[in-house]
């Protein structure tokens, strides 16, 4: 199967080497605006019973994250943000729609919120809440701005790549979102946890500035990389850096107790770094197995945890190899100073198939560019700019 490889050190960083589609870049840029990307979860059906212990609602937002809209309900509301689940984060550049429930609390009570951005609607009851996964997928609407190909090249290209994708699929890579691309080091930090060096994850963490982050979190990272003063560098950080500050805030008192520090930390987001580093060991599998030329659409690969027993033949070479040169094993998953962060693994498909339907147009405001929109729905945890970057080949940093 041929591909072509990326030519931006952010795709190589984060395992995503191939583009499965051979034709021009777009380029442009995306979410220049909140309704250019937008994304309708699609949930399984629920049982419902007027009299169950959880009511279930559409969530709609513009300009929140997820977590962030379900807490801020939870105050509204008086309660703690456990009693809500939900199937998975959306998108907070966007406008995103998705079923939530919340256990024990009336209807009434969340009809009467107001919170800018926010809008709850579409109320019923069931005997069970939801978890995360819990959703048949997602689809998407998402509109390319201020293309660099233009005229009849333009739809020529857009064609092409859509008759490729529906014939080869996608390559289900995990998506920057995943990683980060203004700080994109997540699988950093996880990979010093799963080696079991919690200094290191916590260093990694809280210091190495990024070139793409704001001048006065670069100041802060750069202090406590030269100085390890953590009640000197707690007075640095801005107060928008939340997490670090609590990592810090715990070493100031006792810079030795790494595994205190890092338990400071939401259990969710520490489990999203390990996470983090499974799925970049997956896109580099994923990505050595294209440079092989591999025909691996309709298998899957592992996301390795402590219980992955690694495939056999080409595919089983690939993970090893990956593995040496990370020097880790599956065993390694199993963290025994952290064992709430240990993982078991999964698998997960190689190629997802995406039927994607595209639409050339002009934008008239404010400058008469032309646009290409975009609509195309994924399965459950598969992601949208892993579609995107198959037209546009540009800079992740406009995804």
């Amino acid at each position: 199967m041929r591909c072509i490889r990326s030519s931006y050190e952010l795709d190589r960083q984060l395992g995503l080497d191939y583009y499965i589609t051979t034709t021009t870049g777009l380029g442009g840029h995306l979410r220049e605006r909140l309704d250019d990307f937008i994304v309708n979860e699609i949930p399984f059906e629920t049982s419902h019973n007027a009299d169950g212990e959880y009511t279930f609602f559409t969530l709609e937002k513009r300009d929140w994250e997820t977590g962030s809209a379900i807490r801020a309900i939870a105050r509204a509301t008086g309660v703690s943000n456990t009693r809500f689940g939900y199937c998975g984060n959306k998108d907070m550049r966007a406008l995103t729609t998705q079923r939530i429930s919340a256990w024990r609390i009336h209807e009434e009570r969340l009809r009467r919120i107001r919170i800018s951005g926010i809008r709850l609607c579409d109320f019923s009851r069931s005997d069970f809440g939801l978890k995360t996964g819990d959703l048949r997928g997602n689809e998407f609407r998402i509109i390319i701005r201020r293309p660099i190909t233009n005229g009849d090249a333009l739809a020529t290209v857009v064609r092409t790549a859509c008759e490729q994708i529906v014939i080869n699929g996608i390559p289900n890579y995990y998506g920057y979102q995943r990683f980060g691309t203004i700080r994109p080091n997540t699988q950093l930090v996880g990979r010093e946890l799963v080696k079991g060096n919690l200094e290191g994850a916590v260093l990694e963490y809280l210091g190495r500035p990024f070139d793409t982050e704001p001048e006065d979190s670069k100041e802060a990272r750069r202090y406590l990389d030269d100085t390890r003063d953590y009640p000197s560098a707690l007075q640095q950080y801005p107060m928008r850096l939340t997490y670090e500050r609590m990592l810090i805030a715990a070493l100031a008192s006792n810079p030795c107790d790494s595994v205190r520090a890092l338990r400071r930390l939401p259990r969710g987001l520490r489990r999203l770094l390990v996470h983090a580093y499974q799925a970049y060991l997956f896109n580099r599998m994923l990505s050595r197995m294209l440079e092989l030329e591999e025909d691996i659409r309709g298998r899957s690969l592992p996301v390795i945890g402590c219980r992955t027993t690694l495939s056999d033949g080409s595919m089983g070479d690939v993970q090893k190899a990956i593995l040496d040169e990370e020097g880790v094993s599956p065993k390694n998953f199993h963290i025994s100073t952290l064992p709430e962060l240990s993982s078991g693994g999964t698998e997960r498909p190689a190629f997802i198939n995406v039927n994607p339907i595209c639409k050339v147009g002009e934008d008239v405001q404010p400058d008469n560019h032309l646009t290409v929109t975009l609509g195309f729905a994924l399965p459950s945890g598969s992601y949208a700019t892993v579609v995107v970057r198959e037209f546009m080949k540009s800079d992740p940093l406009h995804y």
